[in-house]
């Protein structure tokens, strides 16, 4: 008898550990997946907020703005601006357990347009985003030659008839960018030409896109322990090369010497601000989703204190990298640093340019280029894993199809969507993508959160959120940015750049390959309309649903009126949660049953709290 009941009570143990196993499972508590442990998270949320314009924008503003004085403006509004929003993302995303649809859906029913207007933004970004990691591709593959094929003077046949253009301007790296690897044409209403190479690198760099989010969070993060990692073994190596190069010393000089003379001005607060918000990654929901997949007992202001730590760290040694090379670049006698501008010509001209010349130049082209297509990709895919986690997940739109084909089917149409980029009018249908369908939407959406979160679900019970999460109270300075300071100033940007959008007529450069007699290979010229409309129709589209879903949701309140009642009623209290039911507990269902409590691989107490 007494050894039948040590069998009867070691199978109840038994049953009992595979209870707890099931419980503490994640695969069996959430088909949504979770991230390994915690460095995943850390180093998806680094890989998507560090990305090519810390590299090639930020250190430009640096200098265009009065050097290490540009770095006063630029640590107030990431004190102000930026680790307050990161935060709240973050925190939204982990309490509320879903993608940015839902999540806002919770907080108010007719708050839902703010998360499907992230959903298309996100998807606005990834259709072009993907194209300038294409030429990073096809930068890359161009490399592996003794002699750079960007340092010498070449023609694509039937695309340019000038075939002196480039010994004329004296400037083969311009030329080679804009003739033979833009192969643009003459504006933006002539899409005449067609990459094919190009086309190429577009198919390759959606493949491996796919490959890193086919399974969600579980196949992105392992992919970043080398996409969010290699680039910072990249950097430091070019790091070590720029500052032994004679003339480097002048470049960092250029680079680092401040000017406080140029705070006076308005739009270096301006540069500054857009610099931070855009950076992080914020407004486009991919910080949401990604927080919706670690555990709820996580200290969510430490993250986002570090990855906004990080990002901003990456820009400013990136900066040294960069016009230590430049620096370079003016000893040769190859170009003045002064006339050097940010974004593609940074990166594709001046620094290839100044590449070329250094001893074995293609190991250091592609070094180069290596670490921006790492850079490109984690941003890439962290921001369609924003896209596609609301549409699987919280719109439901496929529910019976898997995660793996809707992706497939979701990167092949982005796919299909961005052959035009490969035409000679790609470079100008990105600068109407880039000028106005991420501006001004992104600052929209930023702005709609903080009300939502500051005005509607109220600070009170995000703190009491965040405090059931993490164990202590977010402090009252991000309470206070949360409502008011953060909202002030991204009014403040919105209209800035709304104004200056209405005021000063657009202009882009075009492609006139030294004709009319001249040794220019670019030309400005004014938007023109259509390209205008096109833009302002983006905008539009990417905004649209938040009027949209406050209209089709009126009708499931009580009062019409109430929702208008609510933010009013709410500047003196906030509005009435039951949060005891919001919080996460042992066994019982958050919110909807998105997601139960329990343990995730990899996340220990520690890294819980």
């Amino acid at each position: 008898m007494a050894g039948h009941k040590k069998l009867e009570n070691e199978d109840e143990k038994a049953k009992d550990l595979e209870v707890c196993e099931i419980i503490v499972k994640p695969k069996d508590i959430d088909d949504r997946g979770a991230w390994g442990n915690k460095v995943e998270y850390l180093l998806a949320c680094i890989g998507l907020a560090v990305g090519l314009g810390n590299v090639w924008r930020f250190p430009y503003l640096c200098h265009k703005h009065g050097g290490g004085a540009f770095l006063i403006p630029y640590f107030i509004c990431l004190i102000f601006e930026g680790v307050p929003l990161m935060y709240l993302e973050m925190a939204v995303g982990q309490f509320f357990r879903s993608g940015s649809v839902n999540c806002w859906s919770k907080i108010h029913p007719m708050l839902r347009g703010i998360g499907v207007g992230c959903v298309c933004v996100s998807m606005l970004l990834c259709l072009y985003y993907v194209i300038i990691i294409a030429r990073c591709f096809l930068y890359f593959f161009n490399s592996f030659t003794a002699t750079l094929p960007f340092n010498v003077c070449a023609t694509v046949a039937g695309v340019d008839l000038n075939t002196t253009c480039c010994e004329i301007s004296n400037d083969k790296a311009n030329y080679y960018y804009w003739n033979n690897v833009l192969q643009a044409s003459s504006g933006f209403n002539d899409i005449s030409n067609f990459n094919w190479a190009l086309l190429g690198c577009l198919a390759l760099s959606w493949v491996i896109c796919y490959i890193c989010v086919f399974k969600g969070v579980e196949s992105s993060g392992k992919a970043v322990y080398f996409t969010a990692t290699f680039p910072y073994l990249c950097l430091v190596i070019l790091f070590f090369r720029g500052v032994t190069l004679p003339g480097a010393v002048d470049g960092i000089l250029v680079y680092v010497k401040p000017d406080f003379t140029k705070l006076l001005n308005g739009q270096v607060w301006l540069d500054a601000a857009t610099q931070i918000f855009f950076s992080l990654s914020l407004g486009f929901g991919a910080l949401v989703a990604f927080a919706s997949y670690v555990p709820y007992k996580n200290n969510v202001g430490r993250d986002a204190i570090i990855v906004s730590l990080v990002n901003c760290g990456t820009s400013i040694f990136a900066g040294f990298v960069i016009y230590s090379i430049l620096g370079y670049r003016q000893h040769q006698g190859i170009g003045d640093i002064a006339n050097v501008s940010s974004g593609s010509g940074l990166a594709f001209v001046a620094i290839s340019e100044a590449v070329s010349q250094m001893n074995a130049p293609y190991v250091w082209a592609i070094l180069f280029f290596t670490m921006l297509i790492l850079l490109g990709l984690d941003s890439e895919f962290g921001t369609l894993e924003g896209a596609v986690t609301p549409l699987i997940v919280d719109m439901k739109l496929f529910p019976t199809v898997r995660k793996e084909i809707v992706s497939a089917v979701f990167a092949g149409v982005l796919f299909v969507l961005g052959i035009g980029f490969c035409s000679g009018g790609g470079e100008y249908m990105i600068i109407v993508f880039d000028t106005y369908g991420m501006n001004i939407p992104i600052l929209i959406l930023a702005l709609c959160e903080c009300l939502a979160v500051g005005w509607v679900f109220g600070t009170d019970n995000m703190s009491a959120a965040i405090e059931d999460m993490q164990g202590t109270r977010p402090s009252k300075f991000f309470t206070i940015c949360w409502k008011y300071i953060s909202p002030f100033l991204l009014i403040v940007i919105f209209i800035v750049t709304f104004v200056q959008n209405m005021m000063e007529s657009p202009t882009y450069p075009t492609y006139v390959g030294c004709a009319e007699d001249s040794d220019k290979i670019v030309k400005v010229v004014e938007l023109p309309l259509s390209a205008q409309l096109i833009g302002w129709a983006i905008v539009v589209c990417a905004v649209f649903p938040i009027p949209l879903y406050m209209f089709l949701n009126r009708k499931s309140e009580p009062n019409k009126m109430e929702f208008l009642k609510s933010i009013a009623y709410s500047v003196k209290k906030d509005r009435d949660y039951d949060m005891e039911s919001m919080f996460h507990r042992p066994g019982q269902s958050v919110m909807n049953g998105d997601h139960k409590n329990g343990g995730m691989n990899g996340f220990s107490d520690n890294e819980r709290l």
